[in-house]
């Protein structure tokens, strides 16, 4: 077969003139493909029409929409906005597109995105199984500020199920569970070097390891080495790091390799139900 240019070949792809990648063709739609931690979109050829599969590697559902635009002798396709909801770990087909006319060739044009169903509060339509993390500051209420998959950070391996609360600057910060401290930052006085600005790790009994971040520079009261009980006292919020204001960035990890990865989590109570205790002790 002639080489095809870059810019043409999708273009037949679409029209059906042109032989799908090995890595878009076939494929169970029962079982997720890809690499761990990824959601991806398979546009594969059924007799004369495509069908459209998601595969969810991740360990939540996420709810899928994919939308269809410029159609070109298309049937399938509804109004053109189609929302799915895949599980963790599946491959599940959201459309099947078919010609309207047997003659001539589909054609679309698509986008696709996706929002992790997970709540890290308990109750909650998203919230998970696995061990209770209190929550990690005294008073409030406050309330989450970005939660798990926002655009602005919290949409890497590292960072997919992590939490900001919108807190002020000096809130006591506390352990959310029993463990050893791993890791801590206490001198850095503004955005830089570290993202994370200062900060508390600690690894918990299963293996789990929960971080602090943004804390403020020189109140973080443990050493590396030190077990601390749930409930402990770690530091004090702040707006060190990559912050966009006084808030804490907690998010629960596992050791993957090298590699850290954000993993779901829930805290023990809902995340505005603790009382304001400096209201209270006027």
């Amino acid at each position: 077969m002639l080489a095809l240019r870059p810019l043409v070949y999708p273009l037949l792809i679409l029209l059906g003139l042109a032989p799908l990648p090995a890595a878009l063709a076939g494929g169970n739609p029962q079982g997720a493909t890809g690499k761990p931690g990824t959601v991806r979109l398979f546009i594969n050829r059924v007799g004369g029409g495509k069908a459209m599969d998601v595969s969810n590697t991740l360990a939540v559902p996420v709810e899928v929409t994919l939308r269809l635009t410029r159609l070109v002798n298309v049937s399938g396709a509804g109004n053109g906005v189609i929302r799915k909801t895949v599980p963790a770990n599946s491959r599940v087909r959201v459309a099947t597109l078919n010609k309207r006319q047997p003659g001539g060739p589909i054609m679309f044009r698509h986008s696709f995105s996706y929002a992790p169903i997970f709540s890290p509060e308990p109750g909650q339509h998203g919230s998970v199984d696995g061990p209770a993390y209190a929550l990690p500051w005294k008073g409030g209420p406050f309330r989450i500020s970005q939660g798990a998959g926002g655009d602005f950070s919290h949409n890497s391996v590292r960072g997919r199920y992590a939490v900001d609360i919108a807190m002020p600057v000096g809130t006591p910060i506390i352990a959310a569970r029993a463990g050893t401290v791993v890791a801590v930052r206490n001198g850095q006085a503004g955005r830089r070097p570290d993202p994370a600005g200062n900060y508390v790790r600690l690894r918990h009994e299963d293996g789990a390891e929960s971080a602090y971040l943004h804390l403020t520079r020189g109140s973080v009261q443990v050493r590396v080495g030190q077990t601390v009980k749930a409930g402990a006292p770690l530091g004090l919020s702040g707006n060190t790091g990559r912050s966009t204001g006084p808030h804490l960035h907690f998010v629960v990890q596992r050791r993957m390799g090298e590699t850290l990865a954000s993993i779901p989590f829930r805290f023990a109570q809902p995340v505005e139900s603790l009382p304001n205790f400096a209201q209270q002790a006027r």
